[in-house]
């Protein structure tokens, strides 16, 4: 079966490729070896054999231990390796906000050094095959699916374009199954909002933190621990020249 036709077929939602896009040095970056989605939510069909099939062989689970317990052995199969790396570090039912550019802010300001260990993680296992996800995989996998194709090389515009696509993806099917044990009429609008958007000023704004604190994604992801030569080796990998 055909790569597209895999992803329309996997039980998983928001699943596509980081990459596919073209940088500014006019490469394109690999579309077949780095993969996002939303976590596994079906109780009817397990996701691990969809995953396989398109060539992913680790999964990076952005999700906190209490996200993770509700879909236990999700990613049970013998040539997968999941690798736990949650981004809020096992605190996100402890963080206050009101929308979620605060999230955003707290996850820039905040959890800079989980974000370099998945980046780090990605890399290790890009060559193989891998997928990133947390719940929706719009929020943490949004803004690291974005640090990748930034350090890459792609425009920020199409960045931004890409990481928009979530809330067109994300609709009333995901939403059914995410809140399968709740009255649906019983939900306040904002609980379906955070849900499911992701518009690009969300990107825009984190974006800007990086900058304006620390001068750019890849600064920003050394300064938090990342190996120097994790960024050149990942540009290698997936088919970027270095920009002058």
């Amino acid at each position: 079966m055909a790569p597209d036709r895999l992803i329309t077929a996997a039980p998983l939602h928001n699943l596509r490729p980081v990459g596919g896009l073209p940088t500014r040095t006019g490469d394109v970056v690999r579309d077949d070896l780095i993969w996002r989605s939303a976590a596994p939510l079906s109780r009817r069909t397990p996701a691990s054999e969809a995953v396989v099939a398109l060539g992913v062989r680790a999964v990076v689970d952005l999700r906190d231990a209490r996200e993770r317990a509700s879909t236990p052995g999700a990613w049970q199969h013998p040539v997968l390796q999941a690798r736990p790396m949650p981004v809020f570090e096992d605190r996100l039912h402890e963080i206050r906000f009101a929308d979620l550019s605060e999230l955003y802010a707290v996850m820039i300001d905040e959890s800079g050094a989980a974000l370099a260990r998945a980046f780090a993680a990605v890399s290790e296992h890009a060559a193989g095959g891998v997928l990133i996800h947390c719940t929706a995989g719009k929020d943490r996998t949004g803004v690291l699916s974005a640090l990748v194709l930034d350090v890459l090389g792609v425009e920020r515009t199409l960045v931004l374009d890409d990481f928009a696509q979530s809330q067109q993806r994300l609709g009333p099917s995901y939403l059914a199954e995410l809140f399968a044990d709740v009255d649906a009429a019983s939900l306040p609008g904002i609980a379906a909002h955070r849900a499911t958007a992701s518009p690009p000023e969300l990107l825009e704004g984190a974006f800007a933190r990086i900058d304006g604190e620390w001068g750019g994604s890849s600064a920003y992801l050394r300064a938090h621990g990342l190996d120097e030569d994790a960024i050149p080796r990942l540009r290698t990998l997936m088919g970027v020249r270095d920009e002058a």
